[in-house]
Formats: C-alpha cells, sequence, structure tokens
C-alpha cells in the first residue's frame, strides 16, 4: 500500500489536508498521515514517517500567500524539516495550492527549499474542487503506479539475488529468497548494515558474482528506503561488473532499474538515455520482454516531457512486444495507458477503440476492478461523441459489476458514475 505524507503551513491547510487525504484513501486506496499541527514537534518521528512514505504533499492554503507564506516555509520548523527530509530523499513532493494560494518566488528561499518551487503544483479552487481534485489523483495515481511497479520489478529481483552474510569464507554462498518489499525501515538498515560488509569482503577476494549480488541488495534496500540516489549507485556499480562478466540480459535489467530510478528522482533526460541503452540491446540480442519494458520505460519519459503522440507511439511497440509474449496483465495496462493518453488529445475516436480492447482485455483477466472503471471511461468517451445512449449502456452495466467490488473502491466508482449522470444529464436507471 503506497503512503502519502502531508505537510500544511497552517490549522486551515491541515484541515484541507484532512480532506484531500480522504479522498487519496478513497480513490488510490493510499495510507495517509496528515500530522496535528497542536502536537510537540518531533524530528525523529517526522523523519521516520518521510523516509516510509512515497509521497509528500504540501499544502498551503490562501491565508498563507506571499509574506505569510514565505515565512513559513522559511522559518516555521516543522513545514522546512519535511519539505528538506523528502528532497534530500528525492521523494516525490507536490505542492498543493488552495485557491488563490501562491509559491513564494525562487530567489526568496533558500537551499534544498528552492528544489519545492520547481516541483509541479496543483491548484484546488473551491468553484471547481471536483475537476481540480480529479486531475490530482489523476496524477498521483500515474506516479504511484509507476513507484509500484519500480517496487515490484526491484523485489521479483532481489528473491534470486539475495546472499546470507553470516558464514561467508570466500566461497560461493547460499541464496536465499527474501523478499525486501515486507521489511521496515529498521530491518532495511540492519540489511544494509549487514550487506556493506558483504560487498567489501566480495570485492577483497575478486568473487564478481558475490559483489554484483551485494550491490543488488544494496540499491534494492536504499531504492525501499526512498534514498534515490544511493540506490542509484549501487545499481551503477552493479551495471560495470554486468556489463564485465557478459550477460545481456542481467544488463538489460539493470539499465530498466536505472532508468526507473532516474525517473522517480525526476531526471528524465537521464532516464531516457538508460531506457534508449536498454531498447538498443535488447533489439541487439533479441530479448523481446526487456524491449517491451524499454518502450514502456520511454513512454513514461515522453509523458512526463508532454510529447503525447511519441508517448503513445512507444507504448504501442511495447504492447505489441507484450502481445508476441501473451503477456495480458501488461497487455491491459498498457491499453489503459494508451487510451488515457488518445483521451488528452481528445481524440475520442482512438480513446474507444483502445477502452474496448482494454475492456476486453480486463474480462479476459476478471479484473472487475479495472472492468467497471473501464466502462466509466467508455461512457465518458461516448458522450463526447454524441453516443448518449451507447454511454447509459455502459453505466448501467458498470452499476451492475459494482456489486462484486468492496469498499472503498466501489463508493469511489459510484460516485464517478454519479457524477457523470449529473454533468451529461443522462437518465437514471
Amino acid at each position: 500500500m503506497s503512503l502519502i505524507y502531508f505537510s500544511s503551513n497552517s490549522s486551515l491547510a491541515e484541515t484541507f489536508s484532512m480532506r484531500i487525504a480522504d479522498q487519496c484513501e478513497s480513490y488510490l486506496e493510499a495510507e495517509c498521515i496528515v500530522p496535528n499541527l497542536s502536537n510537540k514537534f518531533s524530528q525523529q518521528k517526522t523523519r521516520d514517517n518521510i523516509e516510509a512514505c512515497d509521497v509528500l504533499i504540501v499544502v498551503i492554503n490562501n491565508y498563507s500567500t506571499s509574506d505569510i507564506l514565505e515565512c513559513n516555509l522559511i522559518d516555521n520548523e516543522r513545514i522546512r524539516f519535511e519539505i528538506i527530509s523528502a528532497m534530500n530523499l528525492d521523494i516525490i513532493t507536490i505542492p498543493v495550492l488552495i485557491d488563490d494560494a501562491k509559491l513564494p518566488e525562487k530567489g526568496n528561499v533558500p537551499g534544498a527549499l528552492k528544489k519545492l518551487i520547481d516541483c509541479r503544483s496543483y491548484c484546488l479552487r473551491s468553484v471547481s474542487w471536483v475537476e481540480d481534485m480529479e486531475l490530482l489523483l489523476e496524477h498521483l495515481e500515474e506516479e504511484l503506479g509507476f513507484l509500484n511497479e519500480v517496487k515490484q520489478k526491484l523485489s521479483e529481483s532481489v528473491k534470486v539475488n539475495y546472499q546470507r552474510l553470516e558464514n561467508f569464507d570466500g566461497q560461493k554462498t547460499e541464496q536465499v529468497k527474501i523478499d525486501l518489499e515486507s521489511f521496515d525501515a529498521m530491518q532495511l538498515r540492519k540489511v544494509i548494515e549487514a550487506e556493506t560488509i558483504f560487498l567489501q569482503k566480495a570485492h577483497g577476494i575478486g568473487d564478481f558474482n558475490a559483489e554484483k549480488n551485494a550491490l543488488s541488495t544494496l540499491g534494492l534496500a536504499y531504492t525501499r528506503l526512498g534514498q534515490t540516489r544511493k540506490a542509484i549507485h549501487y545499481f551503477e556499480e552493479q551495471l560495470k561488473i554486468s556489463r564485465k562478466l557478459g550477460k545481456p540480459e542481467e544488463v538489460c535489467g539493470l539499465l530498466a532499474n536505472l532508468g526507473d530510478a532516474y525517473a522517480v528522482s525526476g531526471n528524465i533526460d537521464q532516464a531516457r538515455s538508460y531506457y534508449e541503452e536498454q531498447r538498443l540491446l535488447a533489439e541487439s540480442k533479441c530479448l523481446p520482454a526487456y524491449a517491451g519494458s524499454s518502450y514502456n520505460g520511454l513512454g513514461y519519459v515522453y509523458v512526463k516531457q508532454e510529447k503525447i503522440e511519441l508517448a503513445i507511439n512507444c507504448y504501442l511497440k511495447a504492447l505489441a512486444s507484450y502481445r508476441n509474449l501473451e503477456n495480458h496483465e501488461k497487455q491491459l495496462e498498457l491499453l489503459v495507458g494508451i487510451g488515457l493518453n488518445y483521451r488528452k488529445l481528445e481524440q475520442w475516436e482512438k480513446t474507444l477503440e483502445f477502452c474496448i480492447q482494454a475492456l476486453d482485455a480486463a474480462k479476459y483477466l476478471e479484473n472487475r476492478k479495472e472492468e467497471v472503471q473501464l466502462r466509466v471511461d467508455l461512457a465518458e468517451t461516448y458522450c463526447n461523441l454524441d453516443k448518449r445512449g451507447f454511454a447509459e449502456s455502459q453505466l448501467r452495466l458498470a452499476e451492475e459489476s459494482l456489486k462484486s467490488i468492496q469498499e472503498p473502491l466501489s463508493a469511489v466508482l459510484k460516485r464517478r458514475i454519479d457524477e457523470l449522470r449529473t454533468s451529461q444529464k443522462l437518465f437514471l436507471q
């Protein structure tokens, strides 16, 4: 489950934070932390919470504009500590501005706080709260989805790469399947301590395989802690060894991990460089799964750069690879993404085409959650094509499928259906 931490610049912003958190918990099924500003501030507790979180949302209300806001950012110990801690850990940070709130000029804030000004911000206006909130949730869903994909990939990797430190005697050691995904921060720090010693010993005797495995585990552990820069360092060292050993599949996997890590940290250009290298290697060595992965990563890069047509082209190539591999889960993921991007371009016929394909894939996989969401997407698309009868039919089918979905998601989807009926004046059934 994803963890979102809320930083509030005032008691009023705290109220808005709780309101946003409720939406995030319902729509994204995320866990949210909204600190009580009236409680005594603890650096240690705050640091532990931030290290564990996936996203920091900084909520700034319209009471704290101009001079008051700048004072809060610079002089308020709590909010300054929260923001700087997240920035140092390369945690996704999103400023949320309530009504007419504004961020201060970059030149008026010091040090790490300057990075906050460069982050993509979202406005939540009272007059268009629902619409603005939907945009924020879609952005969070995209970011968390990508982050969870990274974690899954890393978790799968560690199961085959982790080796025990104990009883290490210079010989090859027994491989043990351990899932770092389930480890808490304290356990991960213990893993790092042990693997650092393991790495030194492996390097000392020239055991490249053992060294590579230790580097992998260190990179994965730091990724789980949200310390992306350190993770990148260890992945890059591991990549050097894998190149020496002449293992193209390993190299492809590491290039993907590095692309993902740089993408998560916001360095899109470097991410693209690794994905491109992965693509070239995968295609030259006839590794279709890694070729598909590289195109998927490149698609994400182009989305972040708002080059939607290029992103769609990459996603289509990734889709072709996964179809050849008969990977239905990846096919569904890509079909949904392609449809979403055609929606951004307001190319409704293309949106319809891929939504229908995605719906077929969801039904094949018996993914009820995705099926309902796609039927609501289809209804919205049909409305944009002025095919209201088809829209109403999809909403009826969505409502029928809702019966098999547990709360709280069903409540969120029901709300989407009701909002679409109201906004489009569709007949209640």
